[in-house]
Formats: structure tokens, C-alpha cells, sequence
């Protein structure tokens, strides 16, 4: 028991990256809205009613691949629910256990290639179930049979997540014609950094990233490696990568050694073989430089993107700029010197700027007030002349925003899979341009020549440009398996992005002539482009990132290269890799015919959310409070069982408890909390153990020791709560902002000291203490605001470099007035500190008990208390909520990035340092009557970000290390860690 406990725990440290679906994890809520479902022997299909249409043709192409998912592994997919979310543009997919199923953002991607979402979608997440299934075997399905799901998802320890990410990237590539591996894009920073892992013998960084510098993730790396081991060994080898792991999870580093035993070699020995073979043939391609002149010189130490550059005039050029010291800002830079000024900063864009008049227009993702999964794509502008940006209010669902001299367009994206491209002219005149069902539009663009609006589609014959009005679409080019990217338009030619020559290029498409040409030439791409008088703007890359770039670009200019259709890309950079016997879905079409079928075979029923509430798919052979575990990382252990319940629609979790310990017998809990209405809904119930005892003390005359009130023998405590809060969160582009309202009430039976049966003695004690007796019960109800700001933080940024929180609580006895109420206010501030990446943290808080019964001295017996700032080496028992004043100061700044260890154990990404202190002084009671007391304590703390078995970047935890020197003497040491999720 006690080993099964320790992998637990390994569980809940390293497995909290998006997909490796840590414990007890919360997806978040959906508005509120009727589902249904279909069930087939295979899976499960939950959805809202808006995405009915989308939910079936997602359906018809799981069951498509479902006899070729498993391709290289012995076991097929498992039996699992497909969830799906209608309403967040930030689209993605995940696979998880506590409940198992599969989360689909069904928004499709924004920036996508050539195959629609959910075709995507379905090849990638579903053969995750298939690796989850291969791992669910031998010893780890005997776990689950013990410990419910969670016994399940100690086999994710058995296959690494970069592993299981390149081999869903393969799934994904091989089932499509050009997939995503395939993409120019998807290998372009490791060929500009040419030696990938030679500079030392620890190879892990290029598994967890790096604060230095920029490390692409581990879906590019598991790719790379993946498909390098099945060309080298002829077979998938985490087949028995996962099948060795499964039956022996008691193996420390099982990945090493069935890597070892089956194939005689390791992750480090695969990491190099890999980028050895790659750069090989990398070098063995024809040199090509960049035809675009450099507008912007990158520096070396910070890998800095310039994003979509439009020009201002003749001399200036309007970006939006990311480095790894700062988030997004858009940056006006001289053509002439380079030089440039920032004009403000944004949240997290969505979709391309574009420029008219002095007015620039965009998107950004805007989470709601109320609920986690309902993510806008909110459309903003802002006038050059004040630099100040602003949202347009009721355009929530906007993308690719274009202002004409007499219109604004936008496309407008329908939870139920619909784009509409939007007209509007002046303040009421507005036309609704309709786009073909099933595609996806992924750019829009208005020519001045030929007055007509243009779009990029994406649909089951690829990615094709066509020209929009009332009528419908016509197509411009026909449809091909080529990614084509951020669309413009001017004097009678289309701009855009294509990989038909094998890289990421610029290209246009001249309206008159009806011919295509490639604009670029360049060693690892270019992207963006936007025409410029003559000229035109780009983004190209090297190994510091993306550089802004111009070149000519006239039709009779010799540089430009005419292009032939082709339905396939030139696949240039990457190596001869043998194909998987699977289906092509780029070949698979969901016909009426298809739709009629599949209702005839299975019925669509109504998903009643009430009825399953309550899904309990784990249990503990111990008892715990599992939401403790998660949100405080305190794990108290106690003989018995708990059972664990997390609803499918993630907006209901809850666990029920048993334990029993010598001291206090048997002790059971129950705790629920809901999300589904946007308040947030707390229960909490208890029986079992001591029944507390609130009583008194006094002072004897003359001996001068304490005399404590007599306690009766105690009952068994029971207590019951309830809170409400409503979280309102407020998006606005750099800062954030969120309003918490909050109340609860709770009630024990505990026992409270009957002040009222005091009697006051002629020293001015109480000569009656042991006859004061006790009355049960006791009720707590609590009333509490906050609010908070913060602006965004950069990828090195340790704590926001501006930011502030407010809070008061007010908490009383409503059914005893001799209970002091409480009133507490809390204050904290983020500021920069000297140098760039310090933080600087101040707070203070005051509370003190009102009214109550009060001794002769002024001190309240019976009073709250708040925990908020309590200096660091005391606890609440040491303070007394009688003008409790408190200030705290903290200093930290990061010293070192070793980016070393314990190779593939553990990975030391960066060490920071803290430097704190901590004041606070009370009214506090004495032989005299009531004084100041004051405490301190002053030290620091030192903290280590560092990623364990080589979880990737998102999965990186931290360790710290306290040590304080609090005024009542010796040292106070504590240590703790702070897990991802």
C-alpha cells in the first residue's frame, strides 16, 4: 500500500500537462444548455443541441478510422465518451481520465492546414484513446480494479508525453495527404538552429523548454522522433514500450528498459540518431538564401516574433511584436533605420490586424464573465493618434476584421459550425454574406480594383480562395492539400502565405491575369505578406525568430516565380518516411446519404444532466479529502476508503469519505461543488471525531497560573456548509480583472462557553468558571468582495509586473450575540522591481472583532478569526483579532538557469530567490489588561522551477524552501511544492 500511495503521488507531481489529464482535473463549465447524446458500440457522442449537425459528421469519421486508429499497436481504442464544446475559440483537444472521455473544442483552429478541424481532431485525439487502452493492460488494469480510473492513469507514467503527443502527430499526418507533420512549419525552428543537442551531454531541455531560450514544444519533438524510430525499426516501438510499462509499473524508468530490451537502445540514444539523420539530410539541400531585405535585426539573448507588418506611409511599418521579456504590443518601426516605438500593449490576439485610415482593427480572445469554456473572439480597434484599444461591443464571435473606405467586414464564426462573412456599412446597414456548409474560413481580404471581398477556405478538397457576395462563393483557385495562410488583398492581386514549394513562402495571385506566382525565396520561410505600394511586407524567419522583411513585388519583376497548380506541396524538408496502410480522410466525404444512415442506426436521446451529477469513477483504499489534495496540496491520510465523483459535462465534482484513527474513531466527509449556472456552489459535510470545545480561561488570584474552564466528556462533532460565489470575470486585452461576491453559512455542534452564567469577582476575575457550563452549537455566516487586476506576464516573467488585489469579509454568529463579528480587509500589489524580471509583492491586511461580550479589559472571548498575513513562523492560535494589523514585503528575482540534473529524472530549469519580512501587531490580553503586541519575522525563501522525467514545459512544478526568523526566536523551516494544475 504504501508503494501504491508513493506512485499516486508521482501521479499528481509530473502529470499535470494539458494532455497527461492530471488528478482531479476541472475542464470547466459550459453556459447552460440542452444536450444529448448517441451511444454506438464504440463510443459515446455528448453534445449541445447547437452543434447536432457537427456532433454526427464527427461521429461518422471516428467510426471511419476506428478500424485503422490502432494502427501499430495490439489493442485497439478504448470504449470512451467524446464531450463536445461549442463555444471556446482557443480550439483544442484533450484526453483524459477522472472522468475518462475526450474534450472537443469544436471551433475550428484559426491558423489550420489544409485538413478541416475535426477530421483533425479525430485522428489525433482518438488514437490517444488507443495509447491510454494499450497502457490500461496487465498490473495497471488490475490497479484500476483497486483505485477506480486513477488506478488507470498511473499507466501514463509507462509512455512519455512527448512520446504519446509525436505518435498522435504521426496518427494525424499519416491519415491525411500533407498532414501536420508534414508541414514546412512543424520543423522550420530546429533546421535554423542546425546542431540540435550537441551543445551538452543533458539533452532534457529539448523535452521541457528553457527560459533562456525558445525550444519548440513536445508535439514538435515527439513527431521527430516517432517518425524516426518507425522508419529506423520498421514498427511502432510504443507498442512494446506499452505493453512492457502496463505489466511492470514497479520498474523504475520503464521506458528506459523496454527501449533497451526490445530494441537495444534509449530516449537519449533516439534523440541523437534522430537529428543526426535530420540534419543530414537538412544539409543536403540546396542552399537558398532569403530574397527579403531585413527591416529588423533580432537580438540573440531574447527570440523575438514580429507578427503580421502593415505599412504606414512610405517610412514606417505598424507589427505586433512577442519576445520572451514581453507579451504582444504592437510597435510602429522606421523603414529608414529600423528604430521603433511601442504604441500599446494587447491581450492574446486571435486573428491578423488590419490597417485603414489610421485606424487598425483586430481580434482577441475574450473569455465570458461567467463561464471557463465560453471563450470569444472579441473585435477591437484602435486609432493610431491616441493608442488607447477598444472593443467593439456585441462582436464577440469576429475574425479577420477588414475596413474599406466605406465598409467593415468581418467573418463571424456560429457555435453550430456556420461562418457568415459580415458587411457593414455605417450603423445600420449590414449584409450577411452566406459560406458553403461544411467549410471552414480561415482569411478574408477586399481588393480595391475589382470591389469584391475574398476568402480562404478550408473543406474536404483542401484550402482554396474564392470571391464572396449575396450569390455564395466562387471559387479563384481550385482546392489542393496546400496550407495557404493570412490573406490580403490589393490592385487586382491576392496576397498570401503557401507551402506549395515545399517552405512557407509568400505568394499572390494576380485577379486580371488569373496566374500565381511566389513572391519569396528564403532558407527557412517567410510568412504575412502585405502589399506596399510596389513592395511588399513580410516576416521571415531565422533562428532568433521571425524579422520583418520587405522585397519587390511587381508582376514584371524577374524575382517572381510563376506556380503550377498542384493538388500536393513539393515535400522538400522532409525525409523519406514510410506511410502507414490507413485511410486517407482527405478521401472521406460525409454525404446526406451518410447523415440519414447513421440516424437509422443511432438515435439521438436527450442527455439529462441532472441524473448524471454524480459519476463516480475512482476510489481509495484510504480516506482523504481529494480537493484538499489539489487545491491546498495537503494530503491527510486516515484508514478507510474514499470514492470520487466528477460528472462528464465537468461542471460537478464531489467525494464521500470513510476513515477511522485511534484518537478520534470514525470520521466520515462528504464535499460537492457545481459550476454549471456561473455560481459557484460549495457543500461541505462532516460527522465524526472530538466535538470542539470553544470555553474560557482565567488567571488564579494567587497563584497566577491559568485556570481553564472543565469540559463535560465530548460527543461526536458533526458540522454542515454551504457557500455561494459568483466569479466575474472581466477581459481587457492586457489587464485582466475579476469580481468575486461571495457568502456561506456553516454550522457544528460545537461547544460554546455560556458567558452569560459569568461572574465577575471583586479582583476582576471570573469566580465561577468551573460552573459557567457550555451550550452546543454553533453557526458561522460570512459575507465577502474582491476584486483584482493584472496585466498579462511574459514567458520569463516570475509574478505580474503590475498588479492588485482587494478583499473584505464580514463573518458573524447569527444565533449568538455573544460571538465577536469580524471584519477584515486585504490589500496586495505587484510591482516591477530594479531590474527587468524582479517582482516586488506588498500586502496588508487589517481585521479586528466587533461588538460581543467583552471582559472588564476589552478582550472578546468569543471571536473569528482570519488567517490572511499571518507572519511566516506563526499560525492563527498566535494572533488575536482585536485590531490586527499586518504588512508584508517580498523581493524575488530569478539568479541562475542551469537547465541540468539528474538527466531524465530530473530537469533544473531556473532558481529564483525571494527575500521577505512580515509585521503585525494586535491588542492583545495580559495580567494588566489589554497591550500592543508585536511580531515579525524576516528571511527567504529559495525556489526551484524544475520538470520531473521529462514532462514537458506546460508540466513544469516548483520547490520551495523557506527559512524565517520570526521574533519569538529560533528558526522556522517549511518546504513545499507547487504543482501545474
Amino acid at each position: 500500500m504504501h508503494r501504491l500511495f508513493l506512485l499516486f503521488a508521482l501521479l499528481c507531481a509530473v502529470c499535470g500537462a494539458e494532455r497527461a489529464a492530471a488528478q482531479y482535473y476541472t475542464w470547466g463549465s459550459d453556459a447552460p444548455m440542452k444536450w444529448s447524446t448517441i451511444r454506438t458500440p464504440d463510443v459515446r457522442m455528448i453534445y449541445p443541441d447547437t452543434v447536432s449537425a457537427v456532433a454526427r459528421r464527427t461521429l461518422f469519421y471516428i467510426r471511419t478510422v476506428q478500424p485503422d486508429i490502432s494502427y501499430g499497436f495490439r489493442h485497439g481504442p478504448m470504449r470512451i465518451p467524446f464531450v463536445m464544446h461549442p463555444e471556446n475559440f482557443q480550439s483544442n483537444g484533450l484526453v483524459m481520465y477522472l472522468p475518462k472521455r475526450v474534450e472537443f473544442l469544436t471551433s475550428p483552429a484559426i491558423e489550420g492546414y489544409s485538413m478541416p478541424w475535426y477530421k483533425q481532431l479525430v485522428a489525433h485525439e482518438y488514437r490517444h484513446a488507443v495509447q491510454y487502452n494499450n497502457l490500461d493492460r496487465g498490473v495497471i488494469r488490475a490497479l484500476s480494479y483497486v483505485l477506480g480510473q486513477q488506478g488507470s492513469t498511473i499507466g501514463l507514467l509507462c509512455m512519455p508525453i512527448w512520446a504519446m503527443e509525436g505518435d498522435a502527430v504521426m496518427s494525424e499526418t499519416m491519415m491525411s495527404s500533407f498532414g501536420r507533420g508534414l508541414q514546412p512549419s512543424f520543423s522550420m525552428a530546429y533546421r535554423a538552429m542546425g546542431s540540435v543537442g550537441r551543445d551538452r551531454c543533458n539533452i532534457d531541455r529539448w523535452f521541457c523548454g528553457s527560459y533562456r531560450d525558445y525550444i519548440p514544444d513536445h508535439y514538435e519533438l515527439g513527431y521527430q522522433i516517432c517518425s524516426y524510430a518507425y522508419e529506423r525499426y520498421g514498427e511502432n516501438v510504443w507498442d512494446k514500450v506499452a505493453w512492457y510499462g502496463s505489466r511492470n509499473p514497479y520498474v523504475l524508468a520503464t521506458t528506459r528498459v523496454a527501449l533497451g530490451k526490445f530494441y537495444k537502445t534509449n530516449v537519449q540514444k533516439l534523440f541523437r540518431e534522430t537529428f543526426d539523420e535530420l540534419e543530414r539530410y537538412w544539409a543536403s539541400l540546396p542552399v537558398t538564401e532569403d530574397s527579403a531585405a531585413t527591416l529588423t535585426e533580432l537580438p540573440e539573448k531574447n527570440y523575438t516574433t514580429y507578427q503580421w507588418p502593415l505599412p504606414l506611409g512610405d517610412t514606417a511599418v505598424l507589427a505586433l511584436k512577442t519576445d520572451l521579456d514581453r507579451v504582444s504590443r504592437f510597435v510602429v518601426i522606421d523603414r529608414r533605420t529600423g528604430e521603433e516605438r511601442r504604441i500599446c500593449y494587447t491581450g492574446q490576439v486571435s486573428t491578423r490586424p488590419s490597417l485603414n485610415g489610421g485606424r487598425v482593427w483586430w481580434t482577441e480572445y475574450r473569455r465570458s464573465k461567467l463561464f471557463e469554456q465560453r471563450v470569444n473572439s472579441q473585435l477591437c480597434y484602435m486609432d493610431l493618434a491616441d493608442g488607447i484599444p477598444r472593443s467593439v461591443a456585441g462582436c464577440r464571435r469576429a475574425l479577420f476584421p477588414v475596413e474599406t473606405p466605406d465598409e467593415l467586414g468581418w467573418v463571424e464564426y456560429n457555435p453550430d459550425g456556420r461562418y457568415t462573412v459580415v458587411v457593414q456599412r455605417g450603423a445600420d446597414s449590414v449584409r450577411r454574406l452566406a459560406t458553403p456548409d461544411r467549410a471552414e474560413v480561415h482569411g478574408l481580404a477586399w481588393d480595391d480594383l475589382t470591389v469584391a471581398w475574398y476568402v480562404l477556405v478550408t473543406d474536404d478538397s483542401g484550402m482554396w480562395i474564392g470571391r464572396i457576395d449575396s450569390e455564395g462563393v466562387h471559387p479563384i483557385t481550385e482546392g489542393a492539400y496546400i496550407t495557404l495562410s493570412n490573406l490580403r488583398a490589393a490592385d487586382g492581386k491576392l496576397y498570401y502565405g503557401s507551402i506549395a514549394s515545399g517552405r512557407d513562402e509568400a505568394h499572390c495571385y494576380d485577379l486580371m491575369a488569373r496566374r500565381e506566382y511566389r513572391i519569396s525565396t528564403s532558407a527557412y520561410g517567410s510568412f504575412s505578406p502585405a502589399p506596399a505600394g510596389g513592395e511588399v511586407l513580410l516576416t521571415t524567419y531565422d533562428r532568433r525568430g521571425y524579422r520583418v522583411t520587405e522585397q519587390a513585388a511587381d508582376i514584371a519583376d524577374s524575382l517572381l516565380i510563376p506556380v503550377t497548380p498542384s493538388r500536393l506541396p513539393v515535400n522538400l524538408v522532409n525525409p523519406p518516411r514510410k506511410r502507414w496502410d490507413v485511410v486517407n480522410l482527405d478521401t472521406v466525404r460525409f454525404t446526406t446519404s451518410d447523415s440519414v444512415a447513421q440516424c437509422g442506426d443511432f438515435r439521438t436521446k436527450r442527455y439529462r444532466k441532472v441524473p448524471n451529477l454524480v459519476n463516480v469513477h475512482s476510489w481509495m483504499p484510504v480516506a482523504f479529502n481529494p480537493f484538499a489534495a489539489v487545491d491546498e496540496h495537503v494530503i491527510d491520510l486516515n484508514v478507510g476508503f474514499t470514492l470520487m465523483s466528477q460528472n462528464l459535462l465537468s461542471n460537478t465534482e464531489a467525494y464521500a469519505s470513510y476513515g477511522w484513527n485511534r484518537h478520534e474513531g470514525s470520521l466520515v466527509n462528504l464535499g460537492v461543488r457545481y459550476f454549471g449556472l456561473g455560481v459557484r456552489f460549495d457543500l461541505d459535510a462532516s460527522y465524526g471525531g472530538n466535538q470542539l470545545f470553544y470555553s474560557l480561561s482565567a488567571y488564579d488570584p494567587e497563584t497566577g497560573n491559568p485556570v481553564y474552564q472543565k469540559r463535560p466528556a465530548p460527543d461526536k462533532y458533526y458540522s454542515v456548509g454551504l457557500s455561494a460565489t459568483l466569479p466575474l470575470y472581466f477581459q481587457q486585452g492586457y489587464h485582466t480583472r475579476q469580481l468575486s461576491v461571495s457568502t456561506g453559512w456553516n454550522y457544528s455542534n460545537g461547544m460554546v462557553a455560556n458567558l452569560d452564567k459569568i461572574e465577575w469577582g471583586v479582583n476582576g476575575g471570573i469566580s465561577n468558571i468551573q460552573r459557567i457550563g457550555f451550550r452546543e452549537g454553533l453557526h458561522k455566516l460570512s459575507f465577502g468582495v474582491g476584486f483584482s487586476d493584472q496585466v498579462r506576464m511574459s514567458h520569463r516573467d516570475i509574478a505580474p509586473r503590475w498588479g492588485y488585489t482587494l478583499s473584505t469579509n464580514y463573518t458573524f454568529n447569527p444565533a449568538n450575540s455573544h460571538f465577536s463579528d469580524l471584519i477584515s480587509f486585504y490589500g496586495q500589489a505587484y510591482l516591477p522591481g530594479f531590474v527587468l524580471h524582479n517582482s516586488l509583492k506588498v500586502a496588508a491586511t487589517y481585521q479586528t472583532s466587533l461588538g460581543g461580550y467583552k471582559f472588564p479589559s476589552g478582550y472578546a472571548p468569543l471571536s473569528y478569526r482570519s488567517t490572511r498575513l499571518i507572519p511566516r513562523g506563526f499560525t492563527s492560535a498566535d494572533i488575536v483579532s482585536n485590531n490586527y494589523t499586518a504588512v508584508s514585503a517580498d523581493y524575488q528575482l530569478p539568479v541562475w538557469c542551469p537547465e541540468g540534473g539528474i538527466g531524465s529524472v530530473i530537469y533544473i530549469k531556473r532558481i529564483r530567490l525571494n527575500a521577505g519580512g512580515d509585521y503585525a501587531q494586535f491588542r492583545d490580553i495580559g495580567r494588566g489588561g489589554m497591550a500592543w503586541r508585536r511580531i515579525w519575522s524576516a528571511g527567504g525563501d529559495i525556489v526551484v522551477d524544475f520538470n520531473a522525467f521529462r514532462q514537458p514545459a506546460s508540466a513544469t512544478s516548483t520547490f520551495k524552501l523557506s527559512c524565517y526568523h520570526p521574533s519569538s526566536g529560533g528558526v522556522w523551516v517549511a518546504a513545499s511544492v507547487g504543482l501545474p494544475f
